[in-house]
């Protein structure tokens, strides 16, 4: 059996949906194209499609396995062509998943600058609030806002942030100015649905992370839309500075609750632990946090 065509074949039809569109790709017989995917299956022992007279898709265990065998083929791909070039330039595609509102006030200028650099690297952003699986989802790398869990994943600080309360100064001319955590209580909290269900917000409490139960009459899972709702002065919010930032600086939005700040709420850049990481990889790695350091823009 030849792994390496079947798990092309495979990797094909996963990804155009369709045998004769996999067989047109690689020019090659419908039978051939087949034959290799039942070959890969039969291997495996396991149903990787599930084939009607319409439709062919992926299993669960389809779906997770061209993940892998997309990334291993995009991998080969690179070293062949750096060996034929040899070359240790950055070569081949770049899998990234961002915040959001994060990529697209940061990311579009330092991508470029990257690309710019090394031509021959394709990147695929996916910006995203929700907090996406990096193994089994297929992505290089992603950025995050910590604090993180505990992982199996690799981290790189790229720049510190903060996270903080807020609300419009005549909110709090109106409402008064939490002091300790526990005042929340009686506030209108605008909150972050992918932060504990926008149910309750960290602080840290005599050196220790705790947890505030909150409530309000607006949510969303999206921060760009609370900043907008802060600011029409409705509620108190808890953002990070990449976002609430502007509006902090031009006395738009005020802070509060500043001595129970998070002191571990940074950027970073995370990816699996590999102790071969490709090049492109970590090219762009060092990019970003040489790029950040360099702006100091969410500060």
């Amino acid at each position: 059996m030849d792994k390496l065509a079947n798990m092309q074949a495979f990797a094909a039809v996963g990804q155009t949906g369709s045998f004769a569109e996999a067989a047109r790709k690689l020019n090659l017989a419908n039978s051939v194209v087949s034959k290799r995917v039942k070959d890969l299956e039969d291997y495996l022992q396991t149903q990787l499609f599930t084939r009607t007279t319409r439709k062919v898709s992926l299993t669960d265990n389809g779906y997770s396995y061209l993940e892998y065998v997309r990334k291993f083929l995009d991998e080969l791909e690179e070293v062949e062509t750096r060996l034929r070039k040899n070359t240790e330039t950055p070569i081949g595609t770049i899998r990234l998943a961002a915040p959001l509102t994060f990529g697209v006030q940061y990311l579009g200028r330092s991508l470029a600058r990257f690309l710019n650099e090394y031509p021959e690297v394709e990147i695929k952003t996916f910006l995203s609030d929700r907090q996406i699986d990096l193994i089994d989802e297929g992505y290089d790398l992603a950025i995050r806002a910590g604090p993180l869990k505990d992982s199996s994943l690799i981290t790189k600080k790229l720049i510190d942030c903060r996270r903080v309360v807020c609300a419009t100064p005549a909110y709090f001319a109106k409402h008064g100015k939490p002091e300790t955590p526990k005042d929340l209580k009686n506030h209108n909290c605008l909150s972050y649905l992918n932060m504990a269900d926008g149910k309750v917000w960290p602080f840290l409490v005599n050196g220790n992370r705790t947890w505030q139960a909150v409530s309000g009459n607006f949510s969303a899972n999206n921060g760009d839309l609370l900043h907008e709702s802060a600011l029409s002065g409705c509620g108190i919010t808890l953002l990070p500075t990449f976002i609430v930032g502007d509006s902090l600086v031009d006395g738009k939005l005020e802070t509060a609750l500043e001595d129970y700040e998070e002191t571990d709420f940074n950027i970073y850049a995370i990816y699996q632990h590999n102790r071969h990481l490709s090049i492109k990889t970590r090219s762009l790695i060092d990019h970003l946090a040489q790029y950040f350091r360099d702006i100091n823009a969410v500060n």
